[in-house]
């Protein structure tokens, strides 16, 4: 009997082990000059970044596993010089390598990055997770598949686009020659803009609601679904929203 649950308890901690994520953070920093370029592209695990960095790019990326051996092939590629930061995930090829079989060979990185608030975002991409991005005033273009987009602090062109999530922007300023896209398949779009912005508003939904009353819009009823045009102010920036389902409001801040 006590032989038996000997090789009992060795075999539920040989399973324990098989299963558990083996996991890995790498640093990085890089100095760039005023208004650089940075691009990150992902597959598996969240993005944040934040701006307020003095110069310098950091980057934290938390790295994630079922097996040890992928681990080690998890590559963080960095392509850099003082105008452009390119961050770059790779998984291991899964054919021909005996430790992606099964479930628990799957890799996730999920990043931080600290940059100057002037930089421009020109790609911010993963795949199966969410993007969170404050406090960057230059250009910001970001996407996902499954997860969300939350957004704060924004003052440039904004390019945002997930397929199965919710977009949240906050602006500080929206007017001049702006120009934002936001655009989701299944969830809702909230944008919290200020009092005095100045935009030339395009939105519409096939299932779900449209409300800017905070701007005294309102939507049209269509043959399928709900659209709205009109100006919010004097209409000089640009905004577009599109969902197919979910709800879109645009709110004061």
């Amino acid at each position: 009997m006590k032989t038996v649950l000997w090789v009992g308890s060795l075999l539920l901690a040989f399973t324990l082990t098989a299963v558990a994520d083996v996991q890995e953070t790498e640093e990085m920093s890089y100095t760039v000059n005023p208004g650089a370029r940075i691009s990150l592209e992902n597959i598996n695990g969240d993005i944040r970044i934040n701006g307020g960095g003095e110069g310098q790019v950091k980057v934290v990326a938390h790295k994630k596993a079922g097996k040890q051996e992928y681990l080690d092939e998890l590559k963080i590629v960095v392509e850099a010089d003082a105008d452009h930061v390119r961050i770059e995930t790779r998984h291991p090829k899964s054919e021909g390598s005996w430790f992606s079989w099964g479930a628990d060979s799957s890799g996730s990185v999920a990043y931080e990055l600290t940059v100057p608030s002037d930089v421009s975002l020109d790609s911010i991409e993963t795949i199966n997770g969410d993007v969170t991005i404050k406090a960057v005033a230059g250009t910001v273009k970001a996407g996902t598949v499954n997860g969300g987009l939350s957004m704060e602090n924004l003052t440039g062109d904004v390019s945002l686009e997930t397929v199965n999530g919710s977009i949240n922007a906050v602006f500080d300023s929206l007017a001049g020659d702006q120009r934002v896209d936001a655009e989701t398949v299944n969830g809702k779009i909230v944008l919290m803009v200020p009092a005095d912005a100045s935009a030339r508003v395009t939105a519409e939904t096939v299932n779900g609601s449209i409300d800017a009353d905070d701007f005294g819009l309102e939507p049209e009823k269509g043959f399928v679904g709900r659209d709205l045009s009109g100006e919010i102010g004097g209409g000089s920036a640009r905004l577009s929203l599109d969902t197919v389902n979910g709800s879109i409001r645009i709110n004061k801040k």
